[in-house]
């Protein structure tokens, strides 16, 4: 964590304030949240992938508490706790939030504190929202004279979905889901050996009749566990479901085996997927062909051109764009788009991000999922990247006591100055009469 001085304060003032009026024309308002918050606020927003990087100590009335690392989930549960009209909420935010690295993790030379400044539009579904809150990120940078900044797209439910006609068990998607990166660097090998550790790639046949033992097992305890209700929450939205179809759906879940060779093909697929990168004709056409030579459903990408379709009503040049299939940031929690904002110059670090978590009012507690979406900038870095002209502070002017021969004459002259708006300062060192 760093002290901030006043040429990094003013510069960083400024962005606030420009970025400020480009979130302000399209309708957003501020707000603000706790520094500290529960723990368990952040741990379900990431599904534990926060964890690690909290600063979370308990306070003096024995709750868990973290210095908040983000906006995103306190700005959601704002936004839920107010009474509604309906109409989508936009609200923009800024401060400090505060995430601890190991020095020998690739953020480990970050600072662990920085600021952000974001924006979360709740109740607006895909595309066309997508479309204004990516064009909205670029207006900003724009407005900060940033104007060779780019961002580049990719897309969680493409991926899921073209998971989805491979028949795999959950356990073994979240696996390949979660495996995304290191797929995108070329370690399919490293993939495939901790797949075969886990049993998800073996030479053996899939044992059918051991499964439906084992469904039928499963099937007996969970009944048992229902009627003798040993204090096991099942979820409280079942909807219409009947106690049979809610038994035999948790069933099938739980003794689910996955055939090797679905999973090879899914993994093989995912592999090549992953790797697709570039300008966006060229990322859609070697992606199709992928998912077709894979034998997945080619138009399972439509989602992703709908939302490059929002992104150019709302003005924005496909050059600057790039499409990303191998994308993983934050992918435990985001359900559709997500983007990482470059200037040209830096293909390293991101200026900011963000995306589509649809499902994350659930993971927060609430009753129903609530379409939403967002993004945030590293401030610090953006103010510093900022070519635009901003204001320069004139040093105050210095009032002598000696000079102007008592400090009541000192004090009456630095008055009249700030009175007409210029800033003066007394130098008590040099006193003359003291009165």
């Amino acid at each position: 964590m760093q002290d901030v001085g006043p040429d990094s304060l003013t510069k960083r003032d400024a962005a606030s304030n420009a970025l400020r009026r480009v979130l302000d024309l399209r309708g957003y308002e501020r707000a603000e949240t706790p520094i500290l918050e529960q723990t368990e606020l952040y741990i379900r927003k990431s599904g534990g992938g926060l964890s690690s990087r909290l600063y979370d100590f308990s306070e003096p009335g024995g709750l868990n508490v973290s210095l908040r690392p983000e906006f995103t989930a306190a700005i959601l549960r704002q936004a839920a706790e107010r009474s509604g009209d309906g109409q989508p909420v936009r609200v923009m935010y800024d401060g400090p939030v505060f995430r601890y690295a190991n020095p020998d993790e690739e953020e480990g030379e970050k600072t662990r504190q920085f600021t952000q400044f974001g924006a979360e539009l709740i109740g607006a579904p895909a595309p066309s929202a997508d479309g204004e809150v990516i064009a909205m990120a670029l207006e900003g940078l724009d407005a900060l004279g940033i104007s060779d900044s780019r961002i580049v797209i990719g897309h969680v439910g493409v991926v899921v979905g073209a998971l989805g006609e491979f028949n795999l068990s959950e356990r073994a998607k979240l696996f390949l889901i979660n495996n995304i990166a290191l797929l995108k660097a070329g370690q399919l090998d490293s993939v495939s050996d901790t797949a075969t550790e886990l049993g998800f790639i073996s030479d053996s046949v899939v044992d059918i009749e051991k499964a439906a033992a084992d469904r039928e097992r499963i099937t007996s305890t969970i009944e048992q566990v229902m009627a003798e209700g040993v204090g096991v929450t099942l979820g409280q939205n079942t909807g219409v479901r009947s106690l049979e179809n809610i038994v035999s759906r948790l069933a099938r879940k739980m003794s689910q085996a996955d055939n090797p060779e679905d999973f090879k093909r899914a993994l093989g697929m995912l592999a090549r997927l992953s790797q697709v990168s570039g300008e966006v004709d060229e990322a859609f056409d070697y992606a199709q062909r992928i998912l077709r030579e894979t034998g997945v459903t080619p138009n399972l990408i439509t989602p992703l051109l709908e939302v490059i379709d929002s992104v150019e009503i709302e003005g924005i040049s496909r050059e600057r764009i790039t499409i990303d299939f191998g994308m993983a940031r934050g992918i435990a929690y985001y359900t559709g788009m997500l983007f990482d904002l470059y200037s040209c110059d830096d293909s390293y670090e991101t200026l900011g991000g963000g995306g589509r978590y649809d499902g994350l009012t659930r993971a927060l507690g609430y009753d129903k999922d609530v379409p939403s979406l967002g993004f945030a900038y590293n401030l610090d870095s953006v103010a510093e990247r900022a070519r635009f002209a901003t204001a320069t502070t004139e040093s105050p002017e210095t009032i002598s006591p000696s000079t102007e021969g008592s400090i009541r004459d000192a004090v009456a002259k630095a008055r009249l100055l700030r009175g007409q708006g210029k800033r003066a300062a007394i130098n008590f060192n040099e006193v003359g009469d003291t009165k």
